[in-house]
């Protein structure tokens, strides 16, 4: 797997469905439930910063996981929840710098793991057992998609 082209991949989708999208949009209506274009980007920037930590423990296990910790601690709709609440004041640049700052410690962190290291099973406990490294990528990778896709139909019905 390339994992890196898969980050990116997912990456790529998501800035070009943000592509030319007003700065007044982004709080603008609901793209799923509740949940504004803004929020979406926030919850996936959380999720970036997710695999950042997961991958960073296992280059060293004795850094501290606290966004993954708090994760582990409830369920996923409580830690949405509590992240929303947290950054919902935030405006949609210090939102979208967030993201985009967690993809690139992505980046630059995978391009420092060999393939076999990013192919080893159970290389975080976050994620479940038998899960690898690029496991993980492929599973956001989904989900990225999954919120890309709504921004788009989003965009598309309001004709933004």
């Amino acid at each position: 797997m390339n994992t890196l082209k898969i980050l990116n991949r997912g990456h790529q989708s998501l800035v070009d469905v943000l592509n030319d999208l007003p700065d007044q949009n982004v709080d603008r209506g609901f793209v799923t439930g509740s949940w504004t274009v803004r929020d979406i980007i926030d919850h996936l920037g959380i999720y970036e910063d997710l695999q950042l930590e997961a991958f960073r423990k296992f280059l060293d296990p004795t850094i501290a996981t606290p966004l993954l910790d708090e994760k582990a601690r409830g369920s996923f709709s409580e830690f949405n929840q509590k992240q929303w609440e947290k950054d919902r004041s935030q405006d949609w640049k210090e939102v979208f710098g967030r993201y985009a700052a967690a993809h690139a410690g992505l980046e630059e962190i995978i391009e420092k793991i060999s393939p076999e290291l990013l192919a080893k099973q159970n290389a975080s406990q976050w994620y479940g057992e038998g899960c690898s490294l690029e496991d993980i990528i492929a599973f956001n990778f989904g989900h990225k998609k999954h919120h890309t896709a709504q921004i788009k139909l989003f965009r598309q019905r309001n004709k933004i």
